[in-house]
């Protein structure tokens, strides 16, 4: 009997799951100018989006991230005369959680948690800028921001909203001389990103 109800039990964790994946959509998409698009999804989140074929999709759980094949090392020399060096891909990664937290708007959930938050991991934060962006319907922000971690240099782009009391979030990483090249991945996230 024991094992009937677990069997039951599987199956219905099994069946839920099935339904988080969308219905007729392609695993990837040409553009009118030829430009080839790849699904980015997965049965563990409740999104999914398309990325630009040149990108690498490099973890598929929880936490989608990508990055470009598009190399930087940066070389530190440290205390003791030995050089480290530092291999840096422009990346996006997304990603969703649950806040116990209520904020009015995403400008609050910022000022609140996100800048406190940056603080105590990066130094040197320069905020550049903070536009307001919809995702999927929603309304959200753009925050653009450089920082150093570890004496090296990143920038990044990242869009957050809310959908009930979750907290989406979708960020650009590159080093300062990379970031234009392929920011644009982070405007494709953003205009095919779409719930399940």
């Amino acid at each position: 009997m024991k094992k009937l109800i677990i069997l039951a039990a599987l199956s219905l964790i099994i069946l839920s799951s099935c339904t988080r994946e969308p219905a007729n959509i392609e695993a990837d998409f040409v553009t009118e100018s030829g430009e080839i698009y790849k699904l980015a999804n997965n049965q563990a989140v409740d999104f999914y989006f398309y990325y630009p074929e040149n990108f690498i999709l490099d973890k598929d759980a929880v936490m989608i991230n990508i990055f470009i094949n598009d190399l930087e090392t940066i070389k530190n020399e440290l205390e003791t005369g030995a050089v480290l060096d530092v291999h840096i891909n422009p990346n996006l990664s997304a990603y969703v959680h649950s806040t116990q937290e209520e904020y009015a708007d995403v400008s609050q959930y910022w000022e609140e948690y996100m800048k406190p938050s940056l603080g105590l991991i990066f130094q040197d934060i320069l905020i550049e800028s903070g536009e307001d962006i919809e995702i999927a319907g929603i309304p959200g922000k753009k925050y653009v921001y450089s920082y150093a971690l570890g004496g090296y240099e990143y920038k990044q782009a990242q869009v957050i909203f809310f959908k009930d009391r979750e907290v989406y979030t979708l960020t650009y990483t590159a080093t300062p001389s990379k970031f234009e090249k392929h920011s644009s991945v982070l405007d494709i996230v953003t205009e095919t990103f779409a719930f399940k």
